[in-house]
């Protein structure tokens, strides 16, 4: 027995006045018209696909050519077969209009192909393109703010619904407007009042359509939330997600995703059975509409023929006409009635590549030439730091100073707020209160840009590129690699051995799901590689965040021995939870609830007798023969 969907409740009077005043709650934040947005495509097709732009005018071209052609043809045809006049002029007439329509045809379909194949693709990555220069660009914070990632994701789907559907509709209503003026004119010549009887039920039915139109509109957000859901657990579930695939299998997690998958596509195909209703009752009523002038026009013709006042071709032009007419002016409607969605998807994409940054672009204040010598003072006056959506800030009013070729160590719990304070000091953050400042000046100052290059930094997430192992650490094409000094990063991170063993040694790609003769690195492997290319930049500031928390003991006591020789001559941060590593630092923070708990030397701290001591003495404690209290 099929076993029962899920039902969802009724859409009723109250939930489609809150739909609507949703709906209109958006279109007001719409900053753009749809003939402005009409017009960005078009320039951004210009700059962007520009055969394209040229292919879809020639089809313009071709589609009136067919289809004036066809019509006439057929007139021409039967007055050639009835030998009304001369057969020879009437011959010649047919071959030039069969040929015309054949050559037209030719080029037409060359043009479609090519948009299908090429061109749509040209429009769809330069729009992409700009969107991921955008994201790749756009202030740090801009990329954990979930509002702007639905913003994005808003983008991305405007994309992909516009980069060739807006181009093709723009064609499609000029070819609409160029029929109507064209057959309207043939059919004017007989009774001007075709075009009335043909065209008001069109215009109706337009109306119909802008009806059903809004509804679905209305109703996008209700089962976009189920798109999302399907779409992350069609990831989760397949093997294109390699980091999940492994807890699938161990914790048999696959009926469980299947019933998930389930459920929401029950809820999802609910709406969809939905819309189809919606859309079957209004696409009758639209034809039926639309249906009313051409057959009351095509009576009229036929009662033109029964009393002799129009020969077998011009009934056959205007009967032709009649119905060109009526689907010229139907879809010269519909295609008025896109225009608003394609619209919002345009306005989108502009919305997210309109965002905001805050970071100083422009030229700022020159950066300080001692900085340049690996000399840089970096102070926190004051600050405090709130996360988007977040009531609590993370960082509250801290203050210290990050002294020239001081070895500073930041320690403290899960969630303290140690890798936010390495953020607001590379210039990932802005400050909510207070400022961070550059030998005296105040980062907002500097050209953003400018203030990155003066740091090195391993996060606690890695990832890498599927390049090579040596363009991963250089950040830069095989050719402008400083190989000599790419090797002596990596013995000093300790990747070195691991490096030199593989077949294809530096030239090594990585990332298996792009290439399949690609490698994988452990985590503790993936931080050397991070740490050589912290190194292989060579910058001023250099920041560690948790280098060692996949490392084995072997390889983090390498770590500890290397830090004084790669840092030597530079400011550094040190991050981890290890309190061993803090002794080869000179001086140590602990930070608890976003504040300074405790500062000083590692002696210093030690005959405080305070949470760091505690700490360190419970580490400490694992690694001798004493006993550890359960309770502790």
């Amino acid at each position: 027995m099929a076993k029962k969907r899920v039902k969802i409740a009724k859409y009723t009077k109250e939930k489609k006045a809150a739909a609507g005043a949703q709906y209109r709650e958006e279109m007001s934040k719409i900053r753009y018209s749809v003939p402005n947005n009409m017009l960005f495509i078009l320039k951004e097709c210009w700059h962007g696909a520009r055969g394209l732009f040229w292919i879809m005018v020639m089809r313009l071209v071709m589609d009136m050519v067919i289809s004036l052609s066809g019509t006439y043809t057929d007139k021409y045809v039967i007055e050639f077969a009835l030998g009304t006049s001369s057969r020879v002029t009437l011959g010649i007439i047919c071959i030039a209009l069969i040929a015309a329509q054949q050559f037209a045809n030719i080029l037409n379909n060359s043009g479609m192909m090519y948009t299908v194949y090429v061109a749509k693709f040209r429009m769809s990555a330069y729009l992409y393109g700009k969107l991921m220069k955008k994201k790749m660009d756009t202030d740090y914070e801009n990329t954990e703010n979930t509002k702007l990632n639905d913003m994005l994701h808003k983008a991305d789907d405007g994309i992909n619904n516009t980069a060739d559907s807006a181009l093709g509709t723009m064609r499609e209503t000029v070819l609409a407007a160029l029929q109507v003026l064209a057959y309207g004119g043939i059919l004017s010549m007989l009774n001007p009042v075709l075009i009335l009887i043909i065209g008001l039920p069109a215009v109706a039915g337009y109306y119909i359509n802008i009806h059903k139109m809004s509804w679905i509109w209305n109703m996008a957000d209700n089962w976009q939330k189920y798109d999302r859901q399907l779409e992350y657990i069609t990831y989760i579930g397949t093997d294109a997600n390699f980091s999940a695939a492994k807890d699938v299998r161990i914790f048999g997690m696959q009926r469980w995703l299947d019933s998930v998958f389930k459920r929401v596509y029950d809820l999802r195909l609910n709406w969809y059975e939905q819309q189809d209703k919606w859309e079957f009752f209004h696409r009758i009523a639209e034809v039926i509409v639309s249906e009313i002038g051409s057959c009351a026009a095509s009576i009229y013709i036929v009662y033109l023929v029964m009393k002799g006042n129009i020969g077998a071709g011009d009934f056959v032009l205007y009967f032709n006409s009649i119905f060109m007419l009526s689907s010229a002016v139907r879809a010269w409607c519909d295609k008025f009635s896109a225009y608003n969605w394609l619209s919002q998807n345009i306005f989108y994409a502009r919305d997210y590549l309109d965002i905001k940054d805050n970071t100083n672009r422009g030229e700022g204040v020159p950066v300080p030439e001692d900085c340049s010598d690996m000399q840089c003072e970096i102070e926190f006056r004051n600050v405090s730091y709130t996360y988007f959506g977040a009531e609590e800030p993370t960082i509250k009013n801290i203050s210290f100073k990050l002294n020239k070729g001081e070895k500073l160590a930041v320690v403290g719990l899960n969630g303290a707020g140690k890798t936010t304070l390495i953020k607001l000091m590379c210039g990932l953050y802005r400050p909510t209160e207070g400022d961070v400042l550059l030998n005296g000046v105040s980062v907002n100052d500097y050209n953003r840009d400018e203030y990155f290059r003066l740091f090195s930094t391993v996060f606690q997430d890695i990832d890498v590129l599927p390049v090579t192992i040596a363009e991963n650490i250089s950040g830069r094409t095989a050719e402008e690699t400083d190989f000599p000094k790419l090797y002596d990063c990596m013995k000093k991170s300790g990747i070195y051995g691991k490096v030199m063993s593989l077949p294809q040694k530096e030239n090594t790609r990585l990332v298996k799901t792009v290439y399949d003769d690609a490698t994988d690195f452990s985590g503790g492997q993936m931080q050397k590689l991070a740490l050589a290319k912290a190194l292989y930049k060579n910058a001023p500031v250099l920041l560690l965040d948790e280098p060692t928390a996949a490392l084995d003991p072997i390889a983090e006591q390498e770590m500890y021995l290397n830090y004084a020789d790669f840092s030597k001559g530079k400011s550094s941060v040190f991050i981890s939870h290890r309190l061993a590593s803090t002794r080869f630092c000179d001086r140590i923070i602990l930070i608890a609830d976003g504040k300074i708990a405790e500062e000083g030397t590692h002696s210093e701290l030690m005959k405080a007798e305070g949470t760091y001591a505690e700490l360190f003495a419970m580490q400490s404690s694992y690694y001798n023969d004493k006993e550890v209290d359960k309770n502790e």
